[in-house]
């Protein structure tokens, strides 16, 4: 059995390997690799957003939405930390009360149904004296 799991990454792998037919392997796999990735960023956006609660307990002003969170994730995050897995860069965006880190997910696309998000942090609202 692990023979054939060995012999079925090998060739999977060298599949890869070959750019015209990396498409095809990529788009087979999709149903298992999505999974995969999926839990990943998921974990990487939990990363993102402990960092940027240890910086609101802390005082400090959170990053803006934009560059000034990219220049912040690269300073903060090394390496391909700063992307989700599929190569997409994170994004911060603001909500309504809510300071979400987003994910276009699998399909690359903002604004779809595959995105993931995590909550940052709510607002709290304070009414005037």
């Amino acid at each position: 059995m692990f023979k054939c799991i060995l012999l079925l990454l090998s060739l999977c792998g060298a599949a890869l390997y070959f750019p015209p037919t990396r498409p095809t392997v990529v788009d087979t796999l999709a149903p298992v690799i999505n999974p995969v990735l999926t839990w990943q960023t998921k974990g990487e956006m939990d990363r993102i957003v402990r960092e940027l609660l240890s910086l609101n307990e802390q005082g400090t002003a959170l990053p803006a939405p934009g560059d000034r969170f990219q220049r912040w994730m690269e300073r903060q995050f090394f390496g391909g930390a700063k992307t989700d897995a599929w190569g997409t860069d994170y994004t911060l965006q603001i909500d309504r009360d809510e300071l979400l880190v987003v994910s276009n997910g699998p399909d690359q696309e903002p604004g779809t149904a595959d995105d993931l998000t995590r909550l940052v942090i709510r607002q709290s609202r304070r009414d005037g004296p």
